[in-house]
């Protein structure tokens, strides 16, 4: 449980307010108000963005690296309640009131930390459908399902190893991630919404506001 605690707290760290902060301004008083590297992109400039971008993703990356649960929670795999405890920091932080950011760029970290090449995969995918929808919201979801989905996959495959570690592809830990998934799809509920009212934001339009992770 310290363990949870600790990742959980890591996932609360708001980058995006502190770099904006530490700037003179607030991000949630700009753009969409999301704090995410988008938002901080779009109102710093694209070097900022990538920064907190980078932060992001690594603070959903290091709670899974460098922190363990041995035995695991109740036969659950620990490193996907590391990850999903960090994810859930940053989506639903208690320093902000629970008013987080959409948790993509962090789960992106803890995914690669948790499984490299099924985190890869997740992460090609992401760009792929993002290049051919032009909605970062529709790829961000499809991210997010992309992991359990092919962990799922390479068990019924036979790897059941993740590669460079002893840890196992475990049932628990797809049903974590999947729980996980379904909160990031829930957090872009909105965007499809204006999907379907035409109104969402895409790529290929410089006028119109990209998603924020």
């Amino acid at each position: 449980m310290i363990s949870l605690t600790i990742a959980y707290a890591i996932g609360c760290i708001s980058f995006a307010l502190i770099v904006t902060r530490a700037k003179g301004v607030d991000i949630r008083a700009f753009g969409s108000g999301n704090p995410g590297a988008t938002n901080v992109g779009r109102l710093l400039g694209p070097a900022w963005g990538r920064l907190v971008l980078l932060l992001d993703v690594a603070k959903g990356a290091v709670p899974v690296l460098a922190l363990s649960l041995e035995p695991p929670l109740v036969g659950v795999s620990g490193g996907a309640l590391l990850a999903a405890a960090a994810v859930l920091g940053h989506v639903y932080p208690v320093t902000q009131r629970f008013a987080g950011g959409k948790g993509v760029a962090t789960l992106i970290g803890a995914c690669l930390a948790l499984d490299p090449i099924v985190g890869a995969i997740a992460v090609v995918m992401h760009y792929l459908i993002k290049a051919i929808s032009k909605y970062v919201s529709v790829a961000s979801v499809a991210l997010a399902w992309s992991f359990p989905l092919g962990q799922l996959a390479a068990r019924g495959l036979g790897f059941t190893r993740v590669w460079g570690s002893d840890e196992a592809r475990s049932l628990d830990g797809v049903v974590v991630m999947s729980a996980l998934a379904l909160v990031i799809t829930l957090r872009h509920a909105a965007n499809f919404g204006r999907i379907r009212a035409g109104t969402e934001s895409r790529t290929d339009d410089p006028k119109q506001e990209t998603e924020d992770r």
